[in-house]
């Protein structure tokens, strides 16, 4: 038998042998149960919801204060760890299949963000099949594939300063109390060798895992795909009470843990919308097995991460070329709203806004590469202003595509500027 022909036979005999493929349950479209962030002070099994103690969803002050200066002070870094103004900001993710599947939808468009700092490099670190069982051991064959990626991307260990963690264990079973306390003492261990691993570690950002009701194997389906949550929120619980086996400030004692926050907290109960609007169709999951997130799936989960990294007063400041504004987000009035006329534009482009009443704005014209071409602020009023700007870009001649950010305290809106160049008629 030719070669090509007995592989063929062997593989045609392997999928024999497997059976068929696990088609995703596209009736599971809820299970009633409440999403952490939409349970509130409520409770879920005796444990009460919120993604933070006391059944709140925002960081307590003092530790998003303490973020927001770690953020303020992560500068770009060589790969030995020193700093260095040609070096970068490396930001990568760690974890299982759902994780690589997911921040590998993320890292395109980041690397295409006109806000982002050109100093940010993701890369990803996660790993099929890499569970939170395996990577709470310091000698798992994972934390070489780490290493290894990293030197693959012209990076190091060193150089890392920010982590998306996202991790599950595979076919759990048990009761809630005990496959959360296996999962957190897991994710427990996993920071801390996070740090060992890389030195230069200063923050970790939990991802939940995503909706699971149309799973139809028993790789993670619910309710351990919701429950997944209550673990991570235990650790940061930990960390909150001052545990100093995760203490990350040096002025408390040796720094063993980097500063722990949740990221975006995705679960959304299927087809039932979440207070904020969030669901998740079936179609947004792989139909070979309901669990993994299909290719529309990542890309949703993708937005959430570059929206949270834009805009998150403790990762905007290394992410985004403005940083923030510090100013407090407005609670009322009018929304931040941008448009560019005429777009294309040869001159005098125009660029009409709103702002809320007394909130101070920044507007930035961008190239291409990132870097800001020109500059204006002001404080809004509330109603719709209208900027004529001259950027100086007709006059050099350079045509081509720009971006107008306009940010006024955590918020953000981007534009893109198609300049024409100079008419004939133009001096």
């Amino acid at each position: 038998m030719k070669p090509f022909l007995r592989a063929l036979s062997l593989l045609s005999l392997a999928l024999a042998i497997a059976g068929p493929a696990h088609a995703s349950n596209c009736a599971g479209t809820s299970t009633g149960m409440i999403p952490v962030n939409d349970l509130g002070p409520g409770f879920y099994k005796g444990v009460q919801g919120g993604l933070y103690p006391g059944g709140v969803n925002v960081r307590p002050a003092a530790h998003e204060t303490a973020g927001v200066a770690i953020a303020n002070a992560i500068v770009p870094l060589d790969t030995l760890g020193q700093p260095d103004a040609g070096g970068h900001v490396v930001f990568v993710s760690i974890g299982m299949s759902n994780c690589t599947q997911e921040f590998s939808a993320f890292v395109p468009i980041s690397n295409a963000d006109p806000v982002r700092k050109s100093d940010v490099r993701t890369i990803d670190c996660a790993v099929g099949g890499q569970t939170a069982q395996i990577l709470a051991q310091p000698t798992s064959a994972y934390w070489d594939s780490v290493a290894t990626r990293l030197r693959g991307h012209g990076s190091a260990p060193k150089q890392v300063q920010i982590v998306w963690l996202k991790d599950a264990n595979a076919n759990p079973t048990g009761t809630f109390e005990v496959t959360t306390d296996t999962l957190a003492a897991q994710f427990f261990r996993i920071v801390q060798i996070l740090k060992t691993k890389l030195p230069n570690l200063k923050q970790v950002f939990f991802m939940s895992r995503i909706y699971a009701g149309y799973a139809s194997t028993t790789l993670n389906p619910e309710p351990y795909a919701y429950e997944n949550a209550f673990a991570i929120k235990r650790v940061i619980a930990q960390q909150l009470s001052g545990d100093p086996a995760l203490n990350y400030d040096a002025a408390s004692g040796p720094v063993v843990a980097p500063w722990l926050s949740w990221g975006p907290y995705l679960w959304a109960d299927g087809l039932t919308p979440r207070s904020d609007g969030l669901t998740w169709a079936c179609s947004e999951l792989n139909p070979t097995d309901g669990t993994h997130p299909s290719a529309t799936g990542r890309q949703k989960v993708a937005d959430s991460l570059l929206a949270f990294v834009r805009r998150d007063v403790a990762t905007a400041p290394w992410y985004t070329i403005a940083g923030t504004l510090g100013a407090p987000r407005p609670t009322g009035g009018a929304k931040l709203s941008l448009s560019v006329s005429p777009n294309p534009s040869r001159a005098g482009t125009g660029i009409a806004f709103t702002v809320p009443a007394g909130v101070q704005w920044r507007l930035l014209i961008l190239d291409p590469s990132g870097r800001r071409v020109d500059e204006t602020t002001g404080v809004g009023t509330g109603s719709r202003q209208r900027l004529i700007v001259n950027i100086g870009l007709e006059t050099a001649g350079r045509a081509g595509s720009y971006f107008v950010l306009l940010e006024a305290a955590d918020e953000r809106e981007v534009q893109r500027l198609v300049l024409l160049g100079r008419s004939k008629s133009h001096p």
